[in-house]
């Protein structure tokens, strides 16, 4: 099924969404159930980027691959550090890195600035031209003097944020506005010098995929104080307003995210989301032919119940998700690789045939698109890889 039908069916899904959210507080439907998927790996090892190609030490895939074809119809596939690059080719299939920073992380020491380390994670854009990110900003005060007071413990001096770029230029460089107009979704507590309940915040956003009227994503979060962990269901009119964004309830969209250096917060808990699934969202994509939204997530141990390694899980609504389903073992991956001491992150689906501008639909055979890191040369070795994978739902 081809992107005009996957977009009949989203708008379809918008409609019983949206009536799901008016009805909810007389007479809520049962939820549906989610569908059964599974999935396996099918292509052979594909090198993407490589770091001993890169154009400095600090140009390294550091984020899950995103892609988008610009006003030219140029596929920019994006899977980079706080400095920002794009690989950069006709199509998913003949993508090559290129030296031009498309954006350059301020670093800017002030946490209510939100803007120390950013990282542009995810893109939206409708003609090719204009385009929206949602950027992943951390707060590293390990590396602020006197803003760290465990410095032997950094994840205690980690505090993170979801912010705004935008590109003007078909996404050869990003722009983001003066803070705190940058600001999309912070915890509704500041950052805290003599923190000890390990790194909190808002962490990095899946894709963003538009329904009906409104342009959804799912948040991650770590667990502090109101805020519970799990990704959160968010959603906007307007992708281009960061303080537009309202996250699900359990509801409805009624949560709106404060900003606790400007804002009096008398009640923490009105201003943080509910999760919707257990672990890290890394990736969103729609599986055309059935409707069915996927995410992936990886699982450094057994934690889902299974081998570590990279997992799906699917939903009808966004609300409601199905039990992970492995997608590759990490043992497999290491056994192609041979000796050495890898690690492996940053999951992400991208079909090459979408023919949706921002790689929002897969078919049956889309890649598995994920990053490599060499361990006895850290950090700035690694290697973003792709593999073709077979999806498959039986109810």
């Amino acid at each position: 099924m081809r992107w005009t039908n996957a977009l009949s069916i989203l708008l379809a899904l918008s409609v019983s969404f949206e009536a799901r959210c008016v009805d909810a507080a007389t007479a809520p439907p049962a939820p549906p159930a989610p569908p059964v998927v599974s999935a396996s790996v099918t292509g052979p090892r594909q090198t993407v980027f490589d770091t001993r190609n890169s154009c400095e030490q600090i140009d390294i895939p550091d984020a899950p691959a995103r892609a988008f074809r610009d006003d030219r119809n140029i596929v920019h596939l994006i899977a980079t550090h706080y400095v920002a690059r794009a690989a950069l080719g006709p199509n998913l299939n003949q993508v090559k890195h290129d030296c031009r920073v498309v954006y350059r992380s301020p670093k800017d020491p002030d946490p209510s600035h939100f803007q120390d380390n950013n990282w542009l994670y995810s893109f939206y854009t409708e003609d090719g031209r204009r385009i929206a990110a949602l950027v992943h900003s951390e707060y590293d005060a390990d590396e602020i003097p006197k803003m760290c007071a465990t410095p032997k413990d950094p994840n205690n001096c980690w505090w993170n944020t979801v912010t705004f770029a935008q590109s003007l230029d078909g996404g050869y460089s990003f722009a983001v506005p003066a803070p705190p107009k940058n600001l999309v979704a912070a915890i509704p507590y500041r950052y805290v010098v003599g923190n000890r309940a390990s790194a909190y915040g808002y962490n990095p956003p899946t894709n963003i995929m538009k329904i009906g009227g409104f342009y959804y994503a799912l948040f991650n979060d770590w667990p502090y104080k109101a805020q519970k962990y799990g990704p959160c269901v968010v959603r906007t009119p307007d992708v281009f307003s960061p303080g537009s964004w309202r996250a699900w309830d359990g509801k409805d969209f009624t949560i709106r995210f404060a900003d606790p250096y400007r804002e009096n917060v008398a009640k923490p808990d009105e201003h943080v989301c509910e999760p919707v699934l257990a672990g890290a969202a890394e990736s969103l994509v729609l599986h055309a032919e059935t409707g069915n939204f996927i995410s992936t997530q990886y699982a450094p141990d057994s934690r889902f119940g299974g081998p570590a390694g990279f997992y799906i899980q699917a939903s009808r609504d966004l609300m409601h998700w199905s039990k992970p389903t492995l997608l590759a073992k990490l043992s497999e991956l290491q056994a192609t690789d041979g000796p050495g001491k890898w690690t492996y992150d940053y999951v992400s689906l991208i079909d090459p045939t979408s023919t949706d501008r921002n790689f929002a639909t897969v078919s049956d055979h889309p890649y598995m698109y994920y990053v490599r890191s060499d361990g006895i040369h850290p950090p700035y070795v690694r290697v973003l890889f792709r593999r073709q994978v077979s999806l498959h739902f039986g109810g």
